[in-house]
């Protein structure tokens, strides 16, 4: 990954759109309330990651019912499997689906996108640099 590509994420410049408009405390209880089988990660200073067209392997990302997209926030708020500790960063997997009031779903775990975020394209060499 270049500088300027790092610092642009880092920043989380790009198109911003809107997460969750919950507190804390109303996020946990929706999640709770309506996603109680899931383990769930609310995060803030959120970006999705959008892989750049790579051939072969969007199609194999669809055919499993996944999407090229993914969470990367520099704010972790809770977790529910106590997997990450507030503050720290996080990198979803690949989202299963998204739900227009923050939540992004992957196999495994509930993001809740609190406040604004960005939108950004990544390259799959960028993406791999982030492990």
């Amino acid at each position: 990954m270049d500088l300027l590509r790092l610092q642009q994420l880092l920043r989380g410049q790009g198109e911003s759109i809107n997460g969750c408009d919950l507190s804390v405390e109303d996020a946990i209880d929706f999640v709770q309330s309506n996603f109680s089988e899931c383990s769930y990660c609310l995060v803030r200073d959120w970006t999705l990651l959008e892989l750049a067209p790579c051939g072969e392997g969007h199609d194999a990302l669809r055919s499993r019912g996944l999407e090229p997209v993914l969470v990367y926030a520099r704010n972790v708020v809770l977790d529910s499997r106590a997997r990450f500790n507030p503050g720290d960063w996080v990198r979803s997997t690949f989202q299963l689906r998204y739900e227009d009031q923050g939540l992004f779903f992957t196999r495994n775990t509930l993001y809740v996108l609190l406040g604004a975020g960005t939108r950004q394209r990544i390259t799959l060499s960028d993406l791999l640099s982030l492990s």
